[in-house]
């Protein structure tokens, strides 16, 4: 912390201890090397980092103001979304940002998350379910809903099975997203809730949508996950066509937000992505209705 700030330690805990005198409460707990916040501490820092963002901002947009500086834009999202939800908002923003050093990060939904938070980007565009929790300095816009799927051969038992259930599908060997996923996260909530995670063959974790319903196709097991606006592939040469089954009864659903720091100020060529990425999934549910 001290290093942080370039304070001497001597100087950092004189800072901790006046705010700890100003506000009346205790922020911080030592016990030996270990520094912990107290619920007011982290209140406190919920309540003043939006705040230090916005200081923190400034220099970049008096910079963009006086286009003093190179206008950037890092946008970071699974793969998945970056090919089949994004190529339509970035062709539209280069037409109108020609000079915008536009960069697409693939990241899985929670390491993307994280290099939202570490500063690594502008906007995240991730996958989040009720096993996800928003860190306090985010927030979040939801751009659509996908509910989970069951997705397995067309000649596979679940294909036809008349009622599906939790237990049911915790018999069959399956192909699930990996662990650093939010689809993963709810469908191992779900099997847990149902006493059945521990009991689970999983055959393969895999990140990309392509791979997964490659080995599902293959015979490896069946998958649950968020496909969202991916298509199904066409099976290859002695492989099954797959079909997917609509479980979000028993595992949820899936929401695609678009994340942002709080209290930062909005440059202009961010928010104006933000706003087409927005308008492409207001145009896509208008379509479906």
């Amino acid at each position: 912390m001290a290093a942080a700030l370039r304070l001497s330690v001597v100087s950092a805990w004189r800072q901790v201890r006046s705010l700890e005198e100003e506000f009346g409460v205790q922020l911080v707990i030592t016990e030996g090397q270990q520094v912990t916040l107290t619920e007011d501490g982290i209140l406190l820092v919920e309540m003043i980092e939006p705040l230090v963002e916005s200081f923190l901002s400034v220099r970049s947009v008096f910079a963009d103001r006086h286009k003093t500086a190179p206008r950037k834009l890092t946008i970071t999202a699974p793969a998945g979304v970056l090919t089949d939800a994004l190529p339509g908002p970035v062709m539209r923003y280069r037409r109108k940002f020609p000079n915008v050093e536009l960069r697409l990060m693939d990241r899985p939904s929670r390491a993307a998350s994280a290099a939202l938070l570490a500063g690594l980007a502008d906007l995240a565009i991730v996958g989040m379910t009720p096993a996800d929790a928003l860190p306090a300095a985010l927030m979040s816009r939801r751009l659509v809903r996908y509910p989970i799927h069951l997705l397995c051969p067309s000649d596979h038992a679940l294909a036809t099975a008349k009622k599906l259930t939790v237990k049911l599908i915790a018999q069959h060997p399956l192909v699930l997203s990996s662990e650093d996923t939010s689809d993963r996260a709810q469908v191992d909530a779900t099997f847990a809730s149902a006493g059945v995670l521990g009991q689970l063959n999983i055959a393969i974790s895999a990140t990309r949508l392509p791979l997964i319903t490659r080995y599902v196709a293959m015979g490896f097991g069946v998958a649950l996950l968020a496909p969202g606006k991916a298509k199904l592939p066409r099976p290859k040469r002695g492989e099954s066509g797959l079909i997917g089954r609509d479980v979000s009864h028993l595992f949820g659903h899936e929401d695609l937000v678009i994340l942002q720091r709080k209290g930062r100020f909005e440059l202009p060529h961010v928010k104006a992505f933000r706003e087409l990425v927005e308008g492409e999934f207001e145009t896509g549910a208008d379509d479906q209705a």
